[in-house]
């Protein structure tokens, strides 16, 4: 972060501790002026005078009256959400994909271990690995979406997986398999009840 920065953050603070504490504009201003004076030179009466340095200072006597600033709220995170995903764009891609299926990170772990001997997301470098994850993910996907049109569909026909097995004769590993999946919905979306 850069000094900048860090001064704006303090004097957010400081501004948020004078309200928390209830100090009238005066008494701030008073306050302020007493903590930043050196000997012969008087203190400042605004924060927005205020240097980094002088920033501290007040923050710390802010602290003494009892002001308590909240700590930073961190966002939830599942378990097994890799440490660089705030950096690293193709890991928030299969995040939403991971989220959309309501899967576990272990489940995106289990492909890079699978595909690359690689054993958690997190560790994988190269883009090459990152997008066939994201396509294997995609896959998946598509294999849910096109159950549940088979769902569907199986209940506006009243029927069962066993009147799909014994009618349709479908391949074996047929509720996995997308050719398998896209022919039955086909064939079941023309069928009148």
């Amino acid at each position: 972060m850069k000094k900048h920065d860090n001064r704006k953050a303090a004097l957010a603070q400081i501004h948020i501790a004078k309200k928390q504490l209830g100090l009238d504009d005066d008494i701030y201003r008073d306050l302020l002026e007493s903590w930043t004076s050196s000997g012969e030179k008087s203190g400042k009466r605004s924060a927005a005078d205020l240097n980094a340095k002088e920033c501290g200072i007040v923050l710390d006597q802010l602290r003494k009256l009892g002001f308590q600033g909240k700590p930073r709220q961190q966002v939830a995170r599942h378990p097994g959400t890799p440490q660089n995903i705030e950096t690293t764009p193709m890991l928030q891609k299969i995040e939403a994909q991971l989220a959309d299926m309501q899967l576990p990170w272990s489940y995106a772990d289990a492909i890079a271990k699978r595909q690359f001997s690689i054993e958690r997301m997190g560790w994988l470098k190269r883009r090459e690995h990152f997008e066939a994850v994201i396509a294997a993910l995609h896959v998946e996907q598509e294999k849910r979406s096109l159950w549940a049109g088979v769902e569907r569909e199986m209940l506006r026909l009243s029927i069962t997986e066993a009147d799909i097995e014994r009618d349709y004769r479908p391949r074996k590993g047929w509720k996995r398999n997308r050719k398998a999946l896209e022919q039955l919905l086909s064939l079941l979306i023309q069928k009148e009840v």
